[in-house]
């Protein structure tokens, strides 16, 4: 739960200390082991460093601001010729859940992290597709971007008893 409270979205990232091949490596671990229908385990990742990505992303994603400061980015993609039910789009939950996994286990690990949505803006999707030559069954669905937090932020428990029903609403 610690990590979980801990987790928030950082959009500025200390320049001056990179993240280890040996931290994405553990980000990437946690991600595939995320829950996916039919274990289908469609992911595909695509982890960029170099600044000139990083600026050919920000024109193509009008929220990816935080790629000035940050060292590393992980695409998050589907092979939906991979999933295990072709007739729905479970792919969407299972990256979904593997960005989740992510952030959590970046956090663990003292990085800051931030989820840059995709799927479903047709431009973003096309963009980055464009950029990393992806083929037409992989789907972007989201960036995870890491790094050192410029400056650190205070948990958060975001609980709201309202919002909770039971049985009956």
């Amino acid at each position: 739960m610690e990590a979980i409270f801990k987790r928030r979205s950082i959009r500025k990232y200390n320049k001056d200390i990179d993240v280890t091949k040996e931290q994405i490596e553990k980000v990437l671990r946690a991600g595939m082991a995320a829950p996916s229908a039919g274990d289908g385990r469609e992911w595909e990742f695509v982890v960029f460093r170099s600044q000139e990505i990083k600026d050919e992303i920000m024109k193509v994603h009008d929220h990816s601001k935080a790629l000035e400061t940050a060292p590393v980015g992980i695409v998050v993609c589907a092979d939906i010729k991979k999933q295990a039910y072709k007739e729905y789009d479970w792919w969407i939950q299972d990256c979904a859940a593997a960005i989740e996994n992510m952030l959590i286990e970046a956090t663990f690990l003292g990085l800051g992290s931030l989820w840059l949505g995709i799927h479903s803006r047709a431009e973003r999707v096309e963009g980055i597709k464009g950029i990393f030559g992806l083929p037409e069954s992989v789907m972007p669905v989201g960036i995870v971007v890491l790094g050192t937090p410029e400056k650190e932020r205070r948990s958060i428990d975001r609980y709201m008893e309202d919002r909770v029903h039971f049985e009956k609403f």
